[in-house]
């Protein structure tokens, strides 16, 4: 029996390949899957009546959408936007699945080099050199192998930056709301969410990385950056959204924190105007943490291998556990 995929792209869909690399992972799942009947919808309208008989769909569903047979959904993104996850969709029986594993060790890697730069002082250094001066007094050194790393979601990229960190020998905590479901491996505790305001205290980076969703959004703000030490950094990588940018600049500017790594904001492009720009204590990149020079191959490689499980009936990869909350 032949199973009908439907990979969607209409114009505007976040974070969905153009459709030359979609012909591309079409043409590659038609040669590979007999039983496979995949087509390309590149309008609403398209998209809308290919979902009709569609059996699984790669993509972000459009208003109005109804698909009585649809079994599997991928989403393209690690951590769908908030919108994504429509009350339609929580309530339909179709399993979700994401990107999440696709970007880990890139991702861990970009964490990794937030934090050995604050461990050196570089950006401290780095502004020296922009002003050429060359004796500028000596930024504070974060000693990993006497420090404690605190994850706030102990999901896999936590898991891969603690085993990246291990040769340094920090200690690695994490809160998450799922503390049963995500404890072991480098971490070396992990804690419920409602533990997080007890732990702020006893950590000397934190590391976001949260999805967005209707819980999340905003979690952290002053009163938790006040609760840190002042000579802890603060790196995000999950979602901007997340942490209230105003308060952290804020706290920087107060000397509550010693320095800010970030990737992701709650605006973006972030806006030039923006005064966490001139921090000389802040490193900023432009949501590029998950970038490597495989990524297209990796999704690709995720998509087919779910399109192979799902013929085979066997469980799929990355599924999303509870569609209400979107993770």
């Amino acid at each position: 029996m032949t199973a009908k995929f439907v990979l969607m792209a209409p114009p505007g869909a976040p974070a969905v390949p153009s459709v030359d690399v979609l012909e591309g992972w079409a043409a590659a799942l038609r040669s590979g899957h007999d039983d496979l009947d995949v087509v390309i919808a590149v309008t609403d309208e398209d998209v809308l009546d290919q979902l009709g008989d569609a059996d699984a769909a790669y993509g972000v569903l459009p208003q109005g959408w109804h698909a009585p047979r649809l079994r599997w959904l991928q989403a393209p993104m690690a951590n769908p936007p908030l919108g994504y996850f429509t009350p339609e969709l929580a309530a339909h029986p179709v399993v979700v699945t994401n990107m999440r594993g696709v970007y880990n060790d890139h991702i861990a890697t970009h964490v990794m080099a937030f934090l050995l730069a604050f461990a050196r002082g570089l950006p401290h250094y780095a502004h020296q050199q922009r002003v050429r001066k060359y004796r500028g007094g000596v930024a504070p050194v974060l000693h990993l192998a006497d420090s404690t790393v605190l994850f706030i979601g102990a999901g896999g990229v936590a898991h891969q930056a603690a085993r990246y960190l291990q040769p340094w020998g920090p200690r690695v905590v994490a809160v998450d709301a799922r503390p049963e479901t995500t404890s072991g491996g480098a971490i070396d505790a992990v804690f419920r969410a409602e533990e997080l305001e007890a732990q702020l205290p006893l950590s000397d980076a934190v590391v976001m990385t949260v999805p967005h969703t209707p819980e999340s959004e905003r979690m952290l703000g002053r009163r938790h950056f006040e609760l840190m030490k002042p000579t802890a950094v603060f790196i995000n990588i999950g979602r901007g959204q997340t942490v209230v940018l105003d308060d952290l600049v804020d706290a920087l500017e107060a000397g509550e924190l010693a320095g800010a790594g970030l990737d992701v904001f709650d605006q973006e492009p972030l806006p030039p105007e923006h005064r966490v720009w001139a921090l000389p204590n802040v490193l900023i990149t432009p949501h590029v943490a998950m970038v490597g020079p495989d990524i297209e191959q990796r999704r690709f490689e995720l998509i087919a291998e779910n399109c192979r499980r799902l013929l085979a009936g066997e469980p799929l990869r990355y599924v999303v556990a509870d569609k209400v909350l979107g993770f």
